[in-house]
């Protein structure tokens, strides 16, 4: 045995298990968000699919898909409420690289189709000093507004989704995806990249279709965690 770990040593050969603790120390971590849960049900569908069931499976298929070159987490497993800061604040505990929330859409008129990635805006119009945190000769040791922690994070989540929405333009059951800046409560306060995906409308009778649809849903998923993937890559 002595023999054995002296040549390990020596020739570079680390074996497996010694290596994954070093690996996993390394790895970037990703918190996914299945939107609401427990009584909040949010949009429901006229077949009674609800979002907050989908969201739960899109999170759990993209998951399956980024652990294996990532530490995911989620910021709820199971159908439980959980506030909304709540979400945000286990993503910056963890010091995630990125945050992504998972949502459908509803609507009062049936024919509201598509797909859309958002990125947060604030409802505010800042100044150009202001939109950065250090400026503005503000002191650096005052703290940042939670309102104002995801400004310094924009422009990349902007990327981010426009690269998510890229991939998922692939997907031939979506008719059509957009790109859009919105001040979502979700959002403001996470200091990473963050986005928030509606993954179509379950109030639509041909999306809520595809939204039961297990094929569809994990076509999207693939296509999702794929944009993950390029952003990472890209941010290396």
């Amino acid at each position: 045995m002595g023999i054995l770990i002296v040549w390990l040593l020596g020739s570079g050969v680390i074996p497996a298990d010694a290596k994954q603790p070093l690996f996993d120390a390394y790895r970037r971590m990703i918190v996914l968000d299945p939107g609401h849960g427990g009584h909040e049900i949010g949009a429901r569908g006229a077949e009674g699919t609800l979002e907050k069931a989908v969201a739960m499976e899109l999170a759990q298929l993209i998951a399956a898909q980024l652990q294996r070159d990532y530490k995911v987490t989620l910021t709820r497993t199971d159908d439980y409420h959980v506030d909304l800061d709540n979400r945000t604040a286990l993503a910056n505990h963890l010091k995630a690289d990125l945050f992504v929330s998972l949502h459908t859409g509803g609507s009062f008129v049936y024919g509201t189709a598509g797909l859309i990635v958002y990125y947060y805006q604030n409802a505010s119009k800042f100044s150009s000093t202001r939109e950065n945190p250090t400026l503005g000769g503000e002191n650096k040791s005052t703290p940042i507004p939670w309102d104002r922690l995801q400004d310094k994070y924009r422009e990349k989540s902007r990327i981010l989704a426009g690269m998510i929405r890229s991939r998922l333009s692939t997907v031939n059951s979506i008719e059509n995806s957009r790109v859009q800046g919105a001040p979502l409560a979700v959002l403001q306060g996470a200091q990473m990249p963050a986005i928030l995906i509606e993954a179509g409308y379950l109030t639509n009778p041909a999306e809520e279709k595809n939204l039961r649809n297990n094929r569809f849903l994990a076509d999207l998923s693939a296509e999702i965690t794929r944009g993950i993937e390029d952003f990472l890559s890209r941010t290396d």
